[in-house]
Protein backbone atom coordinates (compact mmCIF):
# COMPACT_ATOMS: atom_id res chain seq x y z
CA UNK A 1 0.00 0.00 0.00
CA UNK A 2 1.61 3.00 -1.10
CA UNK A 3 0.43 5.92 1.34
CA UNK A 4 1.62 8.96 -0.37
CA UNK A 5 -0.40 8.00 -3.60
CA UNK A 6 -3.71 7.38 -1.33
CA UNK A 7 -3.44 10.84 0.21
CA UNK A 8 -2.22 12.62 -3.14
CA UNK A 9 -6.07 10.70 -4.57
CA UNK A 10 -7.74 12.48 -1.54
CA UNK A 11 -8.32 9.33 0.57
CA UNK A 12 -8.74 10.73 4.54
CA UNK A 13 -6.18 9.98 6.76
CA UNK A 14 -8.62 7.64 8.53
CA UNK A 15 -9.44 5.62 5.32
CA UNK A 16 -5.61 5.12 5.31
CA UNK A 17 -4.94 4.02 8.56
CA UNK A 18 -8.19 1.51 8.84
CA UNK A 19 -6.41 0.14 5.16
CA UNK A 20 -3.04 0.05 6.67
CA UNK A 21 -4.47 -1.89 9.87
CA UNK A 22 -6.31 -4.22 7.83
CA UNK A 23 -3.17 -5.01 5.51
CA UNK A 24 -1.07 -5.35 8.52
CA UNK A 25 -3.80 -8.03 9.88
CA UNK A 26 -3.63 -10.16 6.78
CA UNK A 27 -0.06 -9.92 6.86
CA UNK A 28 0.16 -11.29 10.45
CA UNK A 29 -2.26 -13.65 10.34
CA UNK A 30 -0.99 -15.67 7.73
CA UNK A 31 2.23 -15.82 8.98
CA UNK A 32 3.74 -19.19 9.88
CA UNK A 33 6.55 -17.84 12.01
CA UNK A 34 6.92 -15.19 14.96
CA UNK A 35 6.08 -11.69 13.21
CA UNK A 36 5.96 -7.79 14.75
CA UNK A 37 5.29 -4.36 13.73
CA UNK A 38 7.41 -1.82 15.26
CA UNK A 39 7.36 1.91 15.87
CA UNK A 40 10.73 4.05 15.05
CA UNK A 41 11.19 4.08 18.33
CA UNK A 42 11.00 0.41 19.14
CA UNK A 43 7.37 -0.05 20.70
CA UNK A 44 5.70 -2.97 20.06
CA UNK A 45 2.45 -2.04 17.93
CA UNK A 46 1.24 -5.73 16.76
CA UNK A 47 2.52 -8.97 16.88
CA UNK A 48 0.86 -12.06 16.38
CA UNK A 49 -0.30 -15.34 18.40
CA UNK A 50 2.62 -16.97 17.25
CA UNK A 51 4.82 -14.95 20.40
CA UNK A 52 2.73 -17.46 23.07
CA UNK A 53 4.03 -20.71 21.72
CA UNK A 54 7.51 -19.65 21.24
CA UNK A 55 8.13 -17.53 24.14
CA UNK A 56 5.40 -17.54 26.23
CA UNK A 57 4.07 -14.40 26.49
CA UNK A 58 0.65 -13.38 24.55
CA UNK A 59 0.27 -10.64 21.55
CA UNK A 60 -1.40 -8.61 24.49
CA UNK A 61 0.84 -8.45 26.78
CA UNK A 62 4.03 -7.12 24.43
CA UNK A 63 1.92 -4.62 22.70
CA UNK A 64 2.85 -1.44 23.97
CA UNK A 65 6.46 -2.66 25.12
CA UNK A 66 9.82 -1.43 23.73
CA UNK A 67 12.08 -4.23 22.33
CA UNK A 68 14.87 -3.40 24.19
CA UNK A 69 13.16 -4.85 27.49
CA UNK A 70 13.34 -8.17 25.99
CA UNK A 71 17.03 -8.17 24.54
CA UNK A 72 20.03 -9.06 26.04
CA UNK A 73 21.82 -6.43 27.74
CA UNK A 74 25.06 -7.31 25.74
CA UNK A 75 23.71 -7.15 22.88
CA UNK A 76 21.56 -4.35 22.66
CA UNK A 77 24.08 -2.14 21.18
CA UNK A 78 24.46 -4.02 18.32
CA UNK A 79 21.07 -4.41 17.73
CA UNK A 80 19.75 -1.32 17.85
CA UNK A 81 22.42 -0.34 15.61
CA UNK A 82 21.16 -2.23 13.43
CA UNK A 83 17.89 -0.93 13.56
CA UNK A 84 19.01 2.40 13.06
CA UNK A 85 20.99 1.52 9.99
CA UNK A 86 17.99 1.02 8.26
CA UNK A 87 16.68 4.22 9.18
CA UNK A 88 19.55 6.03 7.42
CA UNK A 89 20.80 3.83 5.15
CA UNK A 90 19.66 2.91 1.69
CA UNK A 91 18.91 -0.35 2.92
CA UNK A 92 15.36 -1.73 3.06
CA UNK A 93 16.11 -4.86 4.93
CA UNK A 94 18.51 -6.74 7.26
CA UNK A 95 18.95 -10.11 9.13
CA UNK A 96 19.75 -9.86 12.40
CA UNK A 97 19.68 -12.68 15.85
CA UNK A 98 20.03 -11.48 19.56
CA UNK A 99 18.44 -13.45 22.54
CA UNK A 100 15.11 -12.47 23.54
CA UNK A 101 13.66 -12.49 27.32
CA UNK A 102 10.74 -14.94 27.57
CA UNK A 103 7.91 -15.73 30.05
CA UNK A 104 10.02 -16.40 33.45
CA UNK A 105 12.97 -14.17 32.21
CA UNK A 106 14.38 -17.48 29.80
CA UNK A 107 16.37 -16.37 26.82
CA UNK A 108 16.17 -17.79 23.38
CA UNK A 109 18.13 -16.88 20.49
CA UNK A 110 15.91 -15.42 17.83
CA UNK A 111 16.74 -14.82 13.68
CA UNK A 112 14.82 -11.34 12.91
CA UNK A 113 14.29 -10.47 9.38
CA UNK A 114 14.09 -6.91 9.12
CA UNK A 115 12.01 -4.72 6.56
CA UNK A 116 11.95 -0.92 7.24
CA UNK A 117 9.40 1.35 5.66
CA UNK A 118 9.88 4.70 5.32
CA UNK A 119 6.11 5.78 4.33
CA UNK A 120 4.40 4.64 7.59
CA UNK A 121 7.45 4.50 9.77
CA UNK A 122 7.56 1.20 11.10
CA UNK A 123 9.90 -2.03 10.66
CA UNK A 124 8.11 -5.21 10.26
CA UNK A 125 9.52 -8.14 11.22
CA UNK A 126 9.65 -12.14 10.86
CA UNK A 127 11.17 -14.06 13.18
CA UNK A 128 12.66 -17.65 13.76
CA UNK A 129 13.56 -19.25 17.16
CA UNK A 130 17.33 -20.34 16.67
CA UNK A 131 16.72 -22.77 19.79
CA UNK A 132 14.65 -25.12 17.82
CA UNK A 133 17.35 -27.15 15.97
CA UNK A 134 15.00 -27.72 12.49
CA UNK A 135 14.48 -23.52 12.71
CA UNK A 136 18.30 -23.39 13.05
CA UNK A 137 18.87 -25.30 10.00
CA UNK A 138 16.39 -23.92 8.09
CA UNK A 139 17.81 -20.76 8.47
CA UNK A 140 21.64 -21.80 7.83
CA UNK A 141 20.13 -23.54 4.58
CA UNK A 142 17.72 -20.85 2.98
CA UNK A 143 17.62 -17.33 1.67
CA UNK A 144 15.95 -14.86 4.25
CA UNK A 145 14.52 -13.09 1.13
CA UNK A 146 12.63 -15.20 -1.27
CA UNK A 147 13.14 -18.42 0.86
CA UNK A 148 14.76 -20.20 -1.06
CA UNK A 149 17.54 -22.43 -0.77
CA UNK A 150 21.08 -20.51 -0.74
CA UNK A 151 24.44 -21.19 -1.13
CA UNK A 152 25.11 -23.12 1.34
CA UNK A 153 22.46 -25.72 0.06
CA UNK A 154 23.96 -25.83 -3.48
CA UNK A 155 27.17 -26.53 -1.69
CA UNK A 156 26.03 -29.15 -0.17
CA UNK A 157 23.41 -30.74 -2.47
CA UNK A 158 25.00 -30.63 -5.66
CA UNK A 159 27.54 -33.61 -4.98
CA UNK A 160 24.59 -35.42 -3.69
CA UNK A 161 22.58 -34.92 -7.14
CA UNK A 162 25.41 -34.96 -9.39
CA UNK A 163 26.63 -39.06 -7.93
CA UNK A 164 22.58 -39.97 -8.32
CA UNK A 165 22.32 -38.86 -11.54
CA UNK A 166 25.77 -40.79 -12.55
CA UNK A 167 24.21 -44.12 -10.38
CA UNK A 168 20.50 -43.92 -12.17
CA UNK A 169 22.53 -42.53 -15.19
CA UNK A 170 20.43 -39.52 -15.47
CA UNK A 171 21.85 -36.00 -17.15
CA UNK A 172 21.81 -33.52 -14.45
CA UNK A 173 21.70 -29.97 -15.85
CA UNK A 174 22.92 -26.49 -13.82
CA UNK A 175 21.60 -23.52 -14.62
CA UNK A 176 23.45 -20.49 -13.92
CA UNK A 177 20.83 -17.31 -14.10
CA UNK A 178 21.84 -13.72 -13.83
CA UNK A 179 18.86 -11.21 -14.82
CA UNK A 180 19.59 -8.37 -16.70
CA UNK A 181 18.34 -4.82 -15.75
CA UNK A 182 17.76 -5.60 -11.76
CA UNK A 183 20.05 -2.93 -10.82
CA UNK A 184 17.93 -0.49 -13.12
CA UNK A 185 15.20 -1.33 -11.24
CA UNK A 186 16.93 -1.15 -8.02
CA UNK A 187 18.76 2.11 -8.50
CA UNK A 188 15.20 3.82 -10.26
CA UNK A 189 12.76 2.41 -8.04
CA UNK A 190 15.00 1.63 -4.66
CA UNK A 191 15.97 -1.19 -2.57
CA UNK A 192 12.39 -2.13 -1.05
CA UNK A 193 11.16 -2.43 -5.19
CA UNK A 194 14.30 -4.59 -5.76
CA UNK A 195 13.04 -6.99 -3.09
CA UNK A 196 9.93 -7.03 -4.50
CA UNK A 197 11.29 -8.17 -7.84
CA UNK A 198 13.76 -10.82 -6.53
CA UNK A 199 10.64 -12.14 -4.23
CA UNK A 200 8.85 -12.60 -7.93
CA UNK A 201 11.20 -14.12 -9.80
CA UNK A 202 12.26 -16.60 -6.91
CA UNK A 203 8.71 -17.93 -7.25
CA UNK A 204 8.28 -17.99 -11.17
CA UNK A 205 11.77 -19.69 -10.91
CA UNK A 206 10.41 -22.30 -7.98
CA UNK A 207 7.30 -23.07 -10.87
CA UNK A 208 9.85 -23.38 -13.32
CA UNK A 209 11.93 -26.27 -11.28
CA UNK A 210 10.43 -29.84 -10.95
CA UNK A 211 11.67 -29.79 -7.45
CA UNK A 212 10.80 -26.39 -6.06
CA UNK A 213 14.12 -27.25 -3.55
CA UNK A 214 16.05 -27.33 -6.47
CA UNK A 215 16.00 -23.82 -7.09
CA UNK A 216 18.59 -21.64 -5.13
CA UNK A 217 19.18 -18.00 -4.65
CA UNK A 218 23.46 -17.89 -4.61
CA UNK A 219 22.92 -14.03 -3.71
CA UNK A 220 22.15 -10.68 -5.16
CA UNK A 221 20.50 -11.38 -8.88
CA UNK A 222 22.10 -14.83 -9.25
CA UNK A 223 19.72 -17.73 -8.83
CA UNK A 224 20.99 -21.58 -10.19
CA UNK A 225 18.27 -24.28 -10.99
CA UNK A 226 18.76 -27.93 -10.84
CA UNK A 227 17.73 -30.44 -12.79
CA UNK A 228 17.83 -34.23 -14.09
CA UNK A 229 16.58 -36.38 -16.56
CA UNK A 230 17.00 -39.93 -17.87
CA UNK A 231 20.19 -39.01 -20.85
CA UNK A 232 17.75 -39.99 -23.81
CA UNK A 233 15.39 -37.25 -22.81
CA UNK A 234 17.63 -34.63 -21.55
CA UNK A 235 16.20 -31.22 -23.44
CA UNK A 236 17.57 -28.36 -21.17
CA UNK A 237 16.72 -25.84 -23.82
CA UNK A 238 13.18 -26.08 -23.60
CA UNK A 239 13.32 -25.51 -19.47
CA UNK A 240 15.91 -22.41 -20.42
CA UNK A 241 13.49 -21.24 -22.43
CA UNK A 242 10.85 -22.09 -19.97
CA UNK A 243 13.10 -19.92 -17.17
CA UNK A 244 13.57 -16.75 -19.96
CA UNK A 245 9.94 -16.49 -20.67
CA UNK A 246 8.91 -16.57 -16.89
CA UNK A 247 11.50 -14.08 -15.96
CA UNK A 248 10.65 -11.74 -18.79
CA UNK A 249 7.06 -11.53 -17.77
CA UNK A 250 5.89 -7.80 -16.15
CA UNK A 251 6.23 -6.91 -12.28
CA UNK A 252 3.75 -4.47 -11.26
CA UNK A 253 5.31 -2.54 -8.04
CA UNK A 254 3.39 0.63 -6.62
CA UNK A 255 1.53 0.43 -9.59
CA UNK A 256 4.51 0.77 -12.16
CA UNK A 257 5.24 -2.22 -14.47
CA UNK A 258 9.06 -3.31 -14.60
CA UNK A 259 10.91 -6.02 -16.77
CA UNK A 260 13.54 -7.60 -16.51
CA UNK A 261 15.41 -10.36 -18.38
CA UNK A 262 18.32 -13.23 -17.85
CA UNK A 263 21.18 -14.60 -19.24
CA UNK A 264 21.18 -18.58 -18.47
CA UNK A 265 24.15 -20.31 -18.54
CA UNK A 266 23.71 -24.54 -18.91
CA UNK A 267 26.07 -27.17 -18.29
CA UNK A 268 25.31 -30.90 -18.41
CA UNK A 269 26.75 -33.79 -16.62
CA UNK A 270 28.37 -35.95 -17.42
CA UNK A 271 27.73 -35.02 -21.64
CA UNK A 272 30.27 -31.96 -20.30
CA UNK A 273 31.45 -32.21 -17.18
CA UNK A 274 32.70 -34.70 -14.85
CA UNK A 275 33.08 -33.11 -11.43
CA UNK A 276 30.33 -30.76 -9.24
CA UNK A 277 33.16 -27.48 -9.47
CA UNK A 278 33.40 -28.34 -13.20
CA UNK A 279 29.94 -28.47 -13.72
CA UNK A 280 29.17 -25.09 -12.27
CA UNK A 281 32.33 -23.17 -13.21
CA UNK A 282 31.07 -24.51 -17.06
CA UNK A 283 27.39 -22.96 -16.23
CA UNK A 284 29.13 -19.77 -15.05
CA UNK A 285 31.29 -19.10 -18.17
CA UNK A 286 28.04 -19.91 -19.84
CA UNK A 287 26.16 -17.73 -18.73
CA UNK A 288 28.51 -14.94 -19.06
CA UNK A 289 28.92 -15.75 -22.47
CA UNK A 290 25.15 -15.28 -22.70
CA UNK A 291 25.22 -12.07 -21.97
CA UNK A 292 28.52 -11.19 -23.96
CA UNK A 293 26.17 -12.66 -27.13
CA UNK A 294 22.95 -9.89 -26.36
CA UNK A 295 21.75 -10.65 -23.43
CA UNK A 296 18.31 -12.20 -22.21
CA UNK A 297 19.45 -15.32 -24.07
CA UNK A 298 20.84 -18.95 -22.63
CA UNK A 299 24.44 -20.73 -23.51
CA UNK A 300 24.92 -24.65 -23.37
CA UNK A 301 28.52 -25.13 -22.63
CA UNK A 302 30.14 -27.73 -24.34
CA UNK A 303 32.98 -29.85 -22.16
CA UNK A 304 36.73 -30.48 -23.38
CA UNK A 305 35.77 -33.07 -25.82
CA UNK A 306 33.34 -31.61 -27.19
CA UNK A 307 30.43 -34.31 -26.20
CA UNK A 308 27.43 -34.88 -28.07
CA UNK A 309 25.97 -31.67 -31.37
CA UNK A 310 23.68 -30.28 -28.98
CA UNK A 311 25.42 -30.18 -26.07
CA UNK A 312 28.22 -27.65 -27.74
CA UNK A 313 28.27 -24.04 -26.88
CA UNK A 314 24.82 -23.31 -28.52
CA UNK A 315 23.35 -19.99 -27.98
CA UNK A 316 19.70 -18.81 -27.62
CA UNK A 317 17.73 -15.54 -27.58
CA UNK A 318 14.28 -15.33 -25.82
CA UNK A 319 12.49 -15.22 -29.04
CA UNK A 320 14.04 -17.80 -31.15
Amino acid sequence: MNVKELLEEGAGPELVSRLFHIERYAWMSLSYDMAVALDMDGCILAANAVWQRATGLWPEALRGQYLLEFMDFDERERVLAAFQSLITSDAASTTLDFRFRCEAGRFKRFNWNVLFFPDTEIFYCIVKDLSNVHDLQHAAYHDTLTGLPNRLFLTDALPRLFEGALQRRHELGLFFIDLDGFKAVNDTLGHQAGDILLQTVAERLRHCAALPENCVRLGGDEFVLLETWPCQNARPELLAQRVLSAVSLPVCIDGREVRVGASIGVALAPAAATSPSELMDLADKAMYSAKRGGKNRFTIAAGEDGAACRMELETSGANR
